[in-house]
């Protein structure tokens, strides 16, 4: 089963427990008894100790990590939510969206971490739509939500520097690094070419999606990602609206 990126839909003061998955250890939600706790039938994880972005898989694909002794953090102690400038992304746009204005939502998705690797880019224009699902390789996750971000603002003409543009992404790590004054260890050369294009969009916003919520436009970015990963190509579609 493909890795799926979600929203912290747990209690955000259950611990963390390590177990291992695909040969790394990873850290999966559990109750105080160390048991993963299981939401239709998927257990939350994430790849790394402080680590924002979570996963779900089936219980399964787990195994203890050690001796089935794996080590567990108290969510404070884990970090990741509690220790990130969260107030700074915001999640609704300065001026409301009218029939003129771009929205984008953007998403990545891989495999293993790193993995195979696939970015999604839903743009909705006045008069067309635009899906783009490109396949690049092995990357992070991280490197494939950047990697969205910035093929969407590459997909933005010069014709519409000027126009309203909402650029929606789940990853809270992404708007971290590039508006909200986190200071990034990896990927700094493709943090620093996204800030160097944001300028020519003025009345471009990056703003937060809750992922997998059934969002109109994330759902869809959600989708395009994944696809890439799964048959390891590239399509662009275009439609009127």
């Amino acid at each position: 089963m493909q890795d799926r990126a979600c929203p912290a839909t747990i209690p955000a003061l259950m611990p963390w427990k390590a177990f291992e998955y695909r040969g790394e250890s990873v850290w999966v939600r559990v109750l105080d008894t160390g048991k993963p706790i299981v939401r239709r039938g998927l257990v939350e994880f994430r790849y790394k100790q402080g680590a924002i972005k979570s996963y779900r898989t089936q219980r399964e694909n787990f195994e203890d990590a050690g001796e089935g002794t794996g080590e567990i953090l108290s969510d404070e102690a884990f970090g990741g939510q509690s220790t990130t400038p969260s107030t700074k992304l915001r999640e609704q746009p300065s001026v409301a969206a009218d029939e003129h204005t771009i929205v984008i939502h953007t998403d990545g998705a891989c495999s293993g971490n790193p993995g195979p690797a696939g970015i999604g880019v839903h743009i909705v224009r006045p008069d067309k739509i635009s899906e783009i699902s490109e396949y690049i390789g092995e990357a992070t996750n991280n490197v494939a939500e950047l990697r969205a971000i910035l093929r969407a603002i590459e997909d933005l003409g010069e014709d519409e520097r000027e126009r309203t543009i909402h650029l929606y992404t789940d990853s809270g790590w992404s708007l971290g690094v590039l508006i909200g004054g986190w200071k990034a260890k990896k990927n700094v050369q493709l943090i620093d070419k996204i800030k160097a294009r944001l300028p020519e969009f003025p009345k471009l916003e990056l703003l937060k999606v809750r992922g997998h919520a059934g969002q109109e436009g994330n759902e869809e970015a959600d989708a395009l990602a994944t696809k890439a990963v799964r048959i390891e190509d590239s399509t662009v579609r275009e439609r009127p609206r």
